[in-house]
Parts: C-alpha cells; sequence; structure tokens
C-alpha cells in the first residue's frame, strides 16, 4: 500500500520552498586600524604623541552594489588627501554616489614624492582629495566587490616642525592578502573594492517566482500521482 502525503507535509514541503527562495540577507563587515597598537605607521603628530585611526564599513546594497564608508581621524591639523587603493582596472563608472569631507576624487597611480610625502611605496587608487577635518568621513558606492588592500593620508608638517603628517596601514609594503573577508583587520590591511569585475548576475523575482511556481507545481502533480 503506498503512504499518501499529508497535508501536513505538502505544507511543510512548500514552506521550505519559500524560505529557499527568500534572499540571502546582505553581507555587511566592519573593522579598524590604530596608530597606537601599529596598525597604522606614519610620522609627525599623526603619531607621535597622538592616536590615528582608520574606522570602514562595508554593506552589499539591494541592487548588490556595494556600500564603502570610511572615516579617517587624527589628532592635528587637517586631511590633505586621501588615497585608498583600488585595483588597476577600476575606472570612473565604478565608483557613483560618493559623499564626504572632500571637494574632489582622482583616479590614477600615485607614489612616493613632494606629493605624497614619507609615502612608502607606490599603489594604484582613489584619491579624495582637498579634503578637511581631523575627523575625515568619505564614502561611496561601488559594483567592485571588497578585497584586502591599502591607504595613505597626508597634511602639511606639524607647526614648528619640519615633520610632516602622515598615515598608512602597517600592511602597506606587502602584498595584499588574497582572503577570504571578515569583520576587522587582516594582517595590517583593510576592505577596500579592489576586484577586477562586478558580480554576477542575481535571478529577477520574476525568475524567482516562475521557479518557485514550477516547485510547487510539481508537488501538487505528485500528489495527484500518489491518488
Amino acid at each position: 500500500m503506498v503512504r499518501q502525503p499529508t497535508r501536513t507535509r505538502l505544507l511543510a514541503a512548500a514552506l521550505a520552498i519559500g524560505i529557499m527562495l527568500i534572499p540571502a540577507l546582505a553581507s555587511a563587515y566592519a573593522g579598524i586600524l590604530l596608530s597606537s597598537d601599529s596598525g597604522i605607521l606614519g610620522t609627525g603628530a599623526w603619531i607621535t604623541p597622538g592616536q590615528t585611526w582608520l574606522e570602514w564599513s562595508v554593506t552589499q546594497n539591494p541592487d548588490d552594489s556595494w556600500h564603502y564608508s570610511y572615516l579617517f581621524g587624527h589628532p592635528d591639523g587637517e586631511t590633505s588627501h586621501f588615497i585608498l587603493e583600488v585595483s588597476p582596472t577600476f575606472t570612473d563608472n565604478d565608483i557613483f554616489d560618493e559623499t564626504g569631507d572632500f571637494l574632489g576624487i582622482e583616479l590614477g597611480l600615485f607614489e612616493g614624492g613632494p606629493s605624497n610625502p614619507e609615502m612608502p611605496g607606490s599603489v594604484y587608487g582613489i584619491k579624495f582629495d582637498d579634503a578637511w577635518g581631523t575627523t575625515t568621513g568619505i564614502s561611496f558606492n561601488s559594483w567592485r566587490e571588497p578585497m584586502w588592500g591599502d591607504f595613505y593620508a597626508k597634511n602639511g608638517t606639524t607647526p614648528g616642525t619640519d615633520m610632516w603628517n602622515t598615515a598608512w596601514n602597517a600592511g602597506f609594503t606587502d602584498p595584499d592578502p588574497i582572503a577570504p573577508i571578515q569583520d576587522g583587520a587582516y594582517m595590517g590591511h583593510l576592505l577596500v573594492p579592489d576586484t577586477d569585475g562586478p558580480p554576477p548576475p542575481v535571478p529577477e523575482p520574476s525568475t524567482m517566482l516562475l521557479l518557485g511556481s514550477g516547485l510547487l507545481g510539481s508537488i501538487v502533480a505528485l500528489r495527484k500521482r500518489i491518488r
């Protein structure tokens, strides 16, 4: 004798399908680097005697783009500019809705020299120029997914000295880690938009609805066959 599925079992199967069709919760990551524990290196009053810090949060938007938010703080003067590493294939089309305590952005290869004193190497990145405040906020959206990378920031010299106020992450001179993203810093690096392409497309809601309808139809057909 074939045992017929009960109404409860059919409802449970339908519920399981519905759960599978619910979009996964958006990803979110946060972290901080501090000069007090050598997560940030640099020169001038930003490092001694005061503390410099960089805090970030990276969240996935409903359209699968990513929202990047950075808060850079230091004890002395303004922030002349802040450079955030990105992939060399990053273009102007990969950043949008940028806001914060700066007047403009520039994309390119940045090296140590008069414009970037004490910078320990070169980096391809976004330069947030003419920034201001002892606490500088920067945020933007991008289709590029987060990976581990670097930053560099600077201001003028400390009053009464010839020492530049500069800061960079402790892992700046090391290769960027190829490791899963997570909360917190990783080997002296921070999260940056640093991949080589947009995320894969996701099914449209109509496609997911059709899939769900097909699966539910299969359950109904199965029930009729068992009868």
